[in-house]
């Protein structure tokens, strides 16, 4: 398929999605061909979990809501198996961006109506009861997270999108192994609980569910919002919030095609561009805190791939379908299998020339099993000399001895599944494992972050939340500790990691915010 027909087509899907809203309710930002100026009840920057279920609460409280998103609106007719267009169309810096530090980590995030829900395997997870208990003692939560308050807000969540275990029909065998080899060593697991209808099994979550299963905020709370009264502009990125007289008013931006945007704010702005882009926006609007930009958190995932000498099917599976948090309290990381694309795959590889295509000729052998690091690390989100975003993060020494714990235990459950190999991925250790007994040279392996094939996709804090205005940025109505009206309701609040997978807690906090900042604006 050319480039042109490509956009041909995708702008085709594009008039034919919106054509059911009313007139005005979507703005491309790639067209506009003069200045654009609005002005509604609350302005939401960013349209993925966080900011479209704020969006759509806002808008069921009978607010006028506009939602700025960076990106542009894909849905199912444009997703495309290829993870070259995908990566280009859907992440940001076409998956390139990086957080620098003793080892360059790449890092994760959607860029596009929906962010990173698009791109990510909707898995869901309540906030861990140790970490509402931890944020309560140290940072005066008690009143957001305390109490089952949020639990009325996972429960909506829950029935709106249609969570289920995944099914057994598309657990394929690759996530059946999983669950065999971690029981036959003791290792409790689960089926993961995903925000999915009709879900096939394709393993194509990452490049865009071409099956419209999976419920990323491009399919739900998205055109909710549009059907509930509330604007979408895309393709439009924010400057900066305009503060006057220590309340935010605006925000301004630019839209793709080059033309300046203002949206007035009669009642407030919510920030929820991600970890990495809202404190940079709140730099970049004067903003001056001791804690903004600090206490960055995140969850490393390595992988570790077994040679099976029968067809294990990644492709033909959930993308991500069983978990184990069998050692998340007593050694802080998490299990998951990982279904990927062949060119994904290939980065797991060993070898080079014939050797490497031998291997790869064998992808339908193949299983990738993940871990995920609850790091201890904290980083921090910057500015370059260029204004550009700059995120700093390196694995503390307990970090890597944990890392080095949990891939020896993965490559055990690999052989214990019948891998007749095991390809670590660590520099320092053989390439290809092919006994058992070779476990031991990863148990004795390196712990410098160089040598492992990280991945950051789940990024906390740099804008915590505390109760006491000393100890956070935002305070316990997401509101910036004195400016009236600025409020953060994404995962850059949350003042430590969680050890499972965040879209889920972040979605209900960030409804919760919706119905604490309405509250603040009724009285």
């Amino acid at each position: 398929m050319s480039t042109d027909y490509a956009a041909e087509k995708t702008q085709t899907n594009l008039k034919k999605r919106v054509s059911r809203f009313r007139e005005g309710a979507f703005v491309d930002g790639a067209k506009l061909a003069a200045p654009f100026d609005d002005e509604v009840d609350f302005v939401v920057v960013g349209s993925g979990a966080a900011g479209a279920v704020a969006a759509y609460r806002l808008a069921t409280h009978g607010w006028k809501v506009a939602m700025i998103e960076e990106g542009p609106w894909y849905d199912t007719e444009d997703f495309v198996p290829r993870v070259g267009p995908s990566f280009t169309n859907l992440l940001r810096d076409q998956g390139l961006q990086v957080a620098e530090g003793r080892s360059f980590i790449p890092l994760i995030q959607g860029r596009a109506v929906g962010g990173s829900t698009v791109v990510n395997s909707a898995i869901v997870w309540r906030l861990p009861e140790d970490v509402i208990d931890d944020w309560s003692a140290r940072f005066g939560l008690a009143p957001v997270v305390g109490n089952h308050a949020l639990d009325p807000h996972y429960e909506a969540l829950e029935r709106e999108l249609s969570v289920t275990p995944t099914e057994r029909e598309i657990e394929g065998t690759i996530n059946t192994l999983f669950h065999e080899a971690a029981h036959a060593l003791g290792i409790a697991t689960r089926p993961m609980d995903r925000y999915t209808k009709g879900c096939q099994g394709s393993a194509n979550c990452m490049q865009g569910c071409p099956h419209g299963a999976k419920q990323g905020m491009q399919r739900s709370y998205v055109p909710w919002t549009l059907e509930a009264g509330g604007r979408l502009i895309a393709s439009v990125g924010v400057d900066r919030v305009e503060i006057r007289g220590g309340r935010a008013v605006a925000i301004h931006g630019t839209s793709a095609s080059g033309a300046p945007v203002t949206v007035r704010a009669r009642r407030g702005v919510l920030l929820a561009a991600s970890t990495i882009q809202s404190p940079a926006i709140l730099r970049r609007s004067g903003l001056r805190n001791v804690h903004l930009g600090k206490h960055f958190q995140a969850h490393p995932g390595h992988g570790v791939a077994g040679n099976f000498d029968r067809p294990i099917g990644m492709n033909n599976a959930a993308t991500q379908g069983a978990e184990s948090i069998h050692f998340r309290k007593t050694h802080r990381f998490k299990l998951e299998t990982l279904s990927m694309p062949p060119e994904l795959v290939s980065a797991r590889v060993p070898g080079v020339g014939a050797a490497l295509g031998g291997r790869l000729a064998a992808v339908g052998n193949l299983a990738v099993w993940v871990v995920q690091v609850r790091t201890h690390a904290e980083g921090e989100v910057g500015t370059t000399l260029f204004g550009r975003e700059r995120t700093t993060f390196t694995p503390t020494q307990k970090d890597m001895e944990t890392t080095r714990f949990a891939t020896a235990t993965i490559a055990k459950m690999l052989f214990e599944a019948g891998a007749k190999e095991v390809w670590p991925g660590v520099h320092g250790v053989p390439s290809v494992l092919t006994s058992p007994d070779q476990v031991k040279l990863l148990e004795e392996g390196p712990t410098d972050p160089r040598s492992y094939g990280f991945i950051l996709s789940h990024l906390f804090g740099a804008a915590r939340m505390a109760a006491d205005a000393r100890a956070g940025v935002v305070d316990l109505n997401f509101q910036v500790h004195g400016v009236d009206g600025l409020h953060v309701v994404d995962s850059s609040v949350f003042p430590t990691n969680l050890g499972v997978n965040p879209q889920h807690g972040i979605m209900a906090l960030s409804r919760l915010a919706a119905d604490r900042i309405t509250g603040l604006h009724r009285h």
